[in-house]
């Protein structure tokens, strides 16, 4: 099979990987829609935001494992293809943003992004990991770690990466991720964004009314 078709197929599967929508599932079988609610995106931030901690880790565990799965299994079957692992990272990121059978409309990307960097470089995975739930605890905003992670992430690549320019693929994933994430960067700015502390403390006094 010729190079190209590789990539393209590869990346095709990557793609609808990536579009399998945890946060939909677990939404209807609950019967909350989360696309009318906080973010109104289906992950794990507005999962946790709507539904609680619990469920919100189930979305975002499976959806970094999204992005883990495809870069793992580019590396196996494809050893020789060393921009492979990249690319099908930033479909599955794509695919969850994206996903053509809800029109386009799905999550921010963001789990499905860290779970990309666990596969391409664990190490970073760890740094990062950590500082995201320190960012998250001292300021209280999810979004906040997500912009970090898209910016620093590209640069350990262009440091760290064996693979020459291999940093510009996830790269699109992250200016993407970035934008998706503009209007909570204002409302934070401005600070009328909700808070993880306050969002759960406003579900809790909803829940004793």
């Amino acid at each position: 099979m010729k190079l190209y078709l590789i990539y393209i197929l590869a990346s095709l599967i990557a793609y609808f990987v990536g579009s399998i929508s945890t946060s939909l599932i677990i939404s209807k079988l609950k019967k909350k829609d989360l696309r009318a609610g906080g973010s109104k995106n289906l992950g794990a931030s507005n999962t946790t935001l709507l539904m609680g901690w619990k469920y919100g880790v189930i979305v975002g565990v499976c959806d970094i494992l999204k992005g883990t799965l495809v870069v793992v299994l580019a590396r196996l079957i494809f050893p020789d293809y060393a921009y492979l692992p990249y690319a099908v990272g930033t479909a599955a990121v794509l695919g969850h943003i994206y996903p053509c059978y809800l029109k386009f409309k799905g999550g921010k990307g963001f789990a499905t992004y860290v779970g990309i960097i666990l596969g391409l470089d664990w190490r970073f995975f760890l740094i990062i990991g950590v500082s995201i739930i320190l960012i998250t605890l001292i300021t209280d905003y999810i979004a906040l770690g997500t912009f970090t992670t898209m910016v620093t992430f590209p640069l350990w690549l262009y440091f760290m990466s064996d693979v020459p320019w291999a940093f510009l693929i996830p790269t699109l994933a992250s200016v993407i991720i970035i934008v998706k994430h503009f209007e909570n960067i204002k409302r934070i700015l401005k600070k009328e964004e909700l808070g993880l502390r306050a969002s759960f403390k406003k579900k809790k006094a909803d829940a004793e009314k």
